[in-house]
């Protein structure tokens, strides 16, 4: 392969010129933005919006034989009774099955909200109207204790991903690796804000499941680094990774587009159950196939500029 030309093989298709990575470092701003104004959306809320799993709540699942029931009919009906709920329309508006949310406090019957509830939406569609399909419960203090086990899990996956870079790589490279996920996880968090997505036990899920992809999509790119570096000790770092990562690019958007498919089909067949972990896995799948590209390798650069280290 010609050097002079600085050829890349990647599976089987060449591009003509290596991509200069480093300097595009600058669109990392796009990234600062979002979480700023996530930042601000916290501020502005007064922190996330919390579903049942974390603030308590009663879940009613329920069809109603009605053809005036609608969404707009039941939020007006709950708001005139001044109850407090967020209602989501369950598969097709026709067949009118809704998912209502009610949050409780310490303290309160979770039977007589139920049964109050329903009692209201007979009164406004008929009686025996309200066929309940499903309800789920959670108390005030076992969400807190959710809450409080979901934070611990984070931070136990972040230290061992880690010390695991730190030891296969080094410092440098941990660095880079380490803010990347944190990253990520701000993005997804920054979007439940925009979106107004309620944290449960399932956006948990999904944030742990992209920074396993994440990290894993980063150590790819990091062992191409570094075999380069073993290949070429005397070239410029950053040249290093402007090679590796378009040698790794079509494996990555291969991989991003895959993933992106299928959380993509979750959200639009899943159900009303995978919506808001359908979303949030696309995005953070976007998130960490950006910040495994501009974010990672560059940051291990920069730090390895400060401390002079080839």
């Amino acid at each position: 392969m010609n050097e002079n030309k600085q050829d890349v093989l990647v599976s089987g298709k060449i591009f003509e010129k290596t991509i200069p990575f480093s300097r595009l470092f600058k669109l990392s701003f796009i990234s600062l933005i979002i979480i700023a104004a996530g930042i601000y959306m916290y501020f502005i809320n007064k922190g996330f919006y919390l579903g049942i799993d974390f603030k308590g709540g009663v879940k009613i699942e329920c069809v109603i034989k009605n053809n005036e029931a609608n969404i707009k009919t039941l939020r007006t009906l709950f708001t005139e009774n001044k109850i407090e709920s967020e209602i989501t329309v369950v598969g097709n508006p026709e067949e009118r099955e809704f998912m209502i949310t009610l949050p409780i406090k310490s303290g309160e019957d979770f039977e007589k909200i139920i049964t109050d509830t329903i009692n209201v939406m007979e009164t406004k569609f008929g009686k025996g109207s309200v066929d309940v399909r499903g309800r789920e419960i959670v108390e005030p203090k076992v969400g807190e204790t959710f809450a409080g086990k979901a934070i611990q899990l984070l931070v136990v996956v972040s230290i061992l991903i880690l010390f695991y870079i730190l030891v296969r790589f080094d410092i440098f490279y941990s660095f880079g690796a380490v803010v990347a996920l944190l990253h990520d996880a701000l993005v997804m968090l920054a979007f439940t804000l925009f979106l107004k997505i309620p944290i449960d036990i399932t956006i948990i899920a999904a944030i742990l499941t992209v920074l396993g992809y994440s990290v894993n999509d980063t150590i790819v790119v990091f062992d191409r680094i570094r075999e380069l570096h073993l290949l070429s000790p005397m070239e410029e770092f950053s040249l290093l990774i402007d090679k590796a990562t378009t040698q790794t690019l079509n494996r990555t958007i291969i991989t991003a587009l895959t993933t992106i498919f299928v959380s993509v089909a979750l959200y639009l067949f899943g159900g009303i159950v995978l919506k808001n972990f359908a979303l949030v896995l696309t995005i953070g799948f976007i998130s960490g196939t950006y910040s495994s590209i501009f974010i990672a390798s560059m940051l291990t650069y920069y730090l390895r500029k400060a401390f002079n280290r080839k």
